[in-house]
């Protein structure tokens, strides 16, 4: 089982020279806020976030050990997490702290469960539009997954957040007419493929007469060039070898 309890310190130092030294010491430069509260410069070890944050579903909830009280035992969520554009590498970290007693909003991943009727018995296609639930509650009630059954859908059916049952102590808080999974006729798929495609070759048509006309004025420019080169390059009499 993984541990999701980071060892982090206070930052004394901060700006971009103070954070590069940190990076290069193998600890990631890191803040955590929480509401009504002053930001708290942080430090954690590279490697140790990196391995926990591997294992870690959306909305983990970590813990901090800490020499310092303001630090220690607290937990806390990642909201956003800054990377090297070309290695991919963690810069930085932003944690949001928790309290037991104050709801967080958090998104939950779905778990699509069953086998729809409207696929098994009627060979439609199980279309899911999304992956995560945007809930809240408080932070000892987050649920690691939510479970969507689609076993009753029928083709043209649809599955929206409203319709998802959770756990208690868990609201929802995102948009509750939000499509999450439907069931749709292969003819509806094979029709929007097929309404698209007269755009696509008329655009790839368009593209080629484009393409033939510049040729074409292009070999005509050429030959207008060539024509008048041929006299400029025309030799001086005697001058040939």
């Amino acid at each position: 089982m993984t541990d999701f309890t980071l060892n982090a310190e206070k930052r004394e130092n901060l700006g971009a020279n103070a954070a590069k030294r940190l990076r290069s010491q193998g600890f990631v430069p890191s803040i955590m806020y929480a509401r009504g509260e002053a930001a708290i410069p942080l430090t954690v070890s590279y490697k140790d976030f990196v391995k926990a944050a591997q294992s870690a579903r959306i909305s983990q909830v970590f813990m901090f050990k800490s020499n310092d009280g303001s630090i220690n035992g607290r937990s806390a969520i990642v909201k956003e997490i800054q990377k090297d554009g070309l290695a991919g590498k963690v810069l930085h970290v932003d944690f949001q702290a928790l309290h037991e007693n104050e709801e967080i909003v958090v998104r939950i991943p779905l778990n699509i469960t069953g086998e729809a009727i409207g696929v098994k018995l009627d060979g439609g296609i199980l279309t899911v539009s999304a992956h995560e639930l945007s809930v809240s509650c408080l932070p000892k009630a987050i649920p690691q997954s939510i479970d969507v059954n689609v076993s009753e859908l029928k083709i043209g059916q649809s599955v929206h957040a409203e319709n998802i049952a959770l756990p208690q102590g868990v609201r929802l808080s995102g948009n509750p007419l939000e499509t999450i999974v439907s069931v749709v006729a292969v003819r509806q798929v094979v029709e929007e493929t097929t309404t698209a495609a007269p755009g696509a070759e008329g655009a790839a048509a368009a593209g080629a007469e484009g393409a033939a006309a510049g040729a074409d004025a292009a070999a005509s420019a050429d030959a207008a060039k060539a024509g008048g080169d041929d006299k400029a390059a025309k030799p001086a009499k005697g001058k040939e070898k």
